[in-house]
């Protein structure tokens, strides 16, 4: 079997898992950029709001937002990425538009953070490059694994909120982090929160919720196991390939590829194995 080619220690990390086991390192992750683009099912009073290509990036997709470990600047000793946007559709040509599903002139769009759902103890935070000096960014705010109802708010519009204004907003310099290795559940809606509409409240009523995944580094995000067969899932990063490993023994040093290679395109992926072992240790291997 071809030799395996791993970072010298402390360039990764492993840890155990109930029937697995993990080798974590950090990876690069080349440049991709995605928009998720905030709207409207309509510009009359109390439309819903929505994401127009949502489920494009969505939970239900099997999307992830690849977040790579870095020990230096800003985000140290935390894993981060850069190349996931949130914006809202421009309504007027000045700002490229109008764009299919936009929202009303004079709505204000945010994102409600609501949910995060991850690894024990682990923390997802929202950061902003700092406009005075570029190279450093600080944090907005964090969000504890476990939270159920946060009510934390990011502006997707860069309006003044005025009658008649254009909703769009398309705000780079945002970066997304997590403290701990693993799957990060990320659920959110939008929010018009201008006064503008009806009585003098918003236009658009708030969207249902939406989830999306971030994935902190080179983990195993689930397993499962049937009779006779073991299935492992992972987060992939674009421009990265993977094999998946087995062994029923971690002392023999034996490790055998079952599946791969597998291109990284920022989606789950899965790998099955049929096997009679009682037990089956599994690892992940960036080639």
């Amino acid at each position: 079997m071809k030799s395996q080619r791993y970072l010298p220690a402390p360039s990764f990390r492993v840890a155990l898992l109930a029937s697995g086991v993990l080798l974590l390192w950090p990876a690069a992750l080349q440049a991709q950029h995605v928009h998720v683009n905030a709207g409207a099912t309509n510009t009359t009073q109390d439309a819903q709001l929505y994401f127009p290509n949502g489920t494009n990036y969505n939970t239900a997709a099997g999307y992830d937002v690849y977040l790579t470990f870095t020990n230096a600047g800003s985000f140290s000793n935390f894993y981060q990425g850069a190349g996931f946007t949130f914006t809202a559709l421009a309504s007027t040509l000045d700002n490229g538009g109008p764009a299919f599903g936009h929202a009303a002139d004079g709505a204000f769009l945010q994102l409600q953070i609501v949910s995060m759902s991850g690894p024990s103890g682990g923390e997802f935070g929202v950061w902003m490059q700092d406009a005075g000096n570029p190279a450093t960014s600080y944090p907005l705010f964090t969000l504890p694994v476990g939270t159920a109802n946060g009510t934390n708010l990011l502006a997707l519009s860069e309006s003044d909120g005025s009658p008649g204004a254009d909703p769009y907003g398309h705000i780079h310099g945002r970066t997304f982090t997590a403290s701990q290795p693993g799957l990060y559940k990320l659920g959110c809606r939008l929010l018009d929160t201008s006064s503008n509409g009806a009585g003098g409240g918003p236009i658009h009523t708030p969207s249902e919720l939406y989830y999306f995944y971030f994935q902190a580094g080179l983990t195993i995000s689930s397993w499962a196991k049937e009779p006779g067969a073991f299935a492992v899932t992972f987060g992939t990063a674009v421009g990265k390939t993977y094999s998946v490993e087995s062994t029923s023994n971690l002392q023999s040093g034996n490790w055998t590829t079952f599946a791969g290679p597998f291109t990284g395109n920022n989606y789950l992926q899965s790998a099955a194995t049929n096997s009679a072992a009682a037990k089956l240790f599994f690892r992940i291997r960036e080639n």
